[in-house]
């Protein structure tokens, strides 16, 4: 007993032992730790910071053909790049400013760098009117990263000088001597606000929007986005929306001014009314509810409605996700656009409208909010409002069926042991075998045939002559066969 208890406290000495080597060694590691994170610390506030001053900086609008960015640096530089995006786009985009060789960078000599970004591509395409947000970035030889302050300009088309007429975040850019017919734009688009917001159901106040109105047709096509060769030879584009930016374009010198400019503000507010929808607004309720926004409409989408439902060449709104190519159904479907929502406004209320487009707007598909909120999915709106105008009825849907694939048989060609009959497939031939195992004794009847049918036929199935080439390749290695045959056996 006793020894037992010397062995354990001999063992309770050698771990005490332990213990307090296991302790030292640790008390010198978390020194030289210390030791090595205070001379890292010394390193780093002992190494300068590389210097990097960004003196000046500027963007130019060039538009249509592109923008100036400039910048005066100085410091130590590897590369400056000029990033910016567009107010109302995801994607930001980038590129590098040139200095020239050599470019120093000294305080006594800074450099001057610009870039020229294009932006007359259809890729690019970036309309008068909409705001950008830029800085400059200064990568220093350490991998840092030197930055501006975020800047915001308006990019204006630099072919004229521009004055501006503002009130209710509208701001309608205009030149030359035709103050009188800015502010006429501004006034069509507060009025549109006033009555379309409701109907809608967006707030009367948002974003800003900037108009730039042209004097002419000449003067503006150049600046328009592209469009498709038919349309573009065959319709004079007035006005031009790009919502997701708030920027209009409008031809200022028409008599239909005031009504383009309604139109186009209409899908500006109808943009916002959507913002969160899952796909895109169709075509005839997206063009619809902007002509009925419209304060002052013309009679050409009323006349050509007529025709195409006199004509029957109204299209089914389910067909009409985007416009027709053809130049004439494209005002027909403005037409009809306009006359089915105002069924849906008017007829059912402008609360309907509001609630559709916020059923829509929370990532429901278009038949699946009309449902909720119509009671009718699209084809069932369609049917309604062509009997109000006296339209001719949809045709009923036909559901095509594809047809079931056969199989492809095996064929027997000819041999030395079959000269003389005819060579089937395994599906005649399981039909043919079939046909025998049930006949009575004594029955010497054959299967029917075409007539014409000859020895040298195949066929896919009984009664269904085979393709012709098949057929004659058949033919062929049949007969060549049966000669070689012969021949060795004449010794020939």
């Amino acid at each position: 007993m006793n020894k037992f208890t010397d062995r354990g406290a001999g063992a309770s000495r050698i771990g005490l032992r332990q213990l307090a080597r296991w302790v030292s060694f640790a008390a010198t590691a978390a020194a030289l730790v210390l030791i090595g994170l205070r001379a890292n610390s010394v390193e780093a506030a002992t190494t300068p910071t590389p210097s990097v001053d960004i003196l000046s900086h500027s963007a130019v609008s060039k538009l249509p053909d592109g923008i100036e960015f400039t910048a005066n640096v100085t410091g130590d530089v590897e590369e400056v790049t000029a990033r910016f995006s567009i107010l109302g786009r995801r994607a930001t985009q980038y590129d590098y400013l040139e200095f020239g060789e050599p470019a120093t960078f000294t305080t006594s000599a800074p450099a001057n760098g610009t870039l020229f970004y294009r932006t007359d591509t259809l890729a690019r395409y970036l309309p008068p009117g909409v705001t950008m947000e830029y800085r400059i970035e200064v990568l220093d030889s350490n991998g840092n990263v030197h930055e501006s302050e975020p800047s915001q300009i308006v990019l204006t088309d630099s072919r004229f000088e521009w004055e501006t007429t503002s009130a209710g975040g509208v701001t309608v850019y205009y030149h030359g001597p035709v103050a009188t017919r800015a502010n006429s734009l501004l006034d069509a688009s507060l009025q549109t606000i006033q009555n379309m917001a409701p109907v809608l159901g967006i707030p009367s106040e948002g974003a800003p929007i900037n108009v730039t109105m042209y004097n002419n047709i000449a003067e503006m096509i150049d600046a328009t986005a592209a469009r498709s060769g038919a349309i573009s030879r065959e319709l004079i584009t007035e006005g031009q929306a790009f919502s997701p930016e708030n920027a209009v374009l409008v031809q200022g010198g028409s008599s239909r001014a005031t009504g383009t400019m309604s139109h186009e503000l209409t899908h500006v507010l109808l943009s916002r009314a959507v913002s969160g929808a899952r796909s895109a607004i169709p075509a005839w309720l997206n063009e619809g509810l902007a002509e009925y926004g419209n304060i002052d409409p013309g009679l050409a989408y009323d006349r050509y409605l007529e025709w195409g439902i006199d004509t029957n060449r109204i299209l089914p709104l389910t067909s009409l996700g985007t416009l027709p190519g053809d130049p004439d159904l494209v005002i027909v479907s403005y037409g009809q656009g306009r006359s089915v929502a105002r069924y849906m406004v008017e007829d059912f209320g402008p609360g309907k409208m509001a609630e559709l487009l916020a059923e829509f707007n929370s990532s429901r598909r278009l038949d699946e909010a009309m449902l909720s909120v119509y009671g009718v999915d699209r084809r069932g709106m369609d049917e309604l409002w062509r009997e109000t105008v006296g339209a001719f009825p949809l045709v009923d849907e036909v559901a095509v069926i594809a047809p079931t694939a056969r199989p492809l048989p095996t064929f027997v060609p000819y041999t030395l042991d079959n000269i003389g009959t005819v060579p089937t497939s395994t599906v005649e031939a399981q039909a043919t075998a079939t046909t025998e195992a049930v006949s009575e004794p004594g029955d010497e009847s054959e299967p029917e045939h075409d007539e014409g049918s000859s020895g040298g036929g195949c066929f896919a199935a009984p009664g269904a002559p085979a393709e012709g080439g098949m057929a004659l390749i058949v033919l062929v290695v049949g007969s060549a066969a049966v000669l070689r045959g012969v021949r060795g056996g004449r010794g020939t």
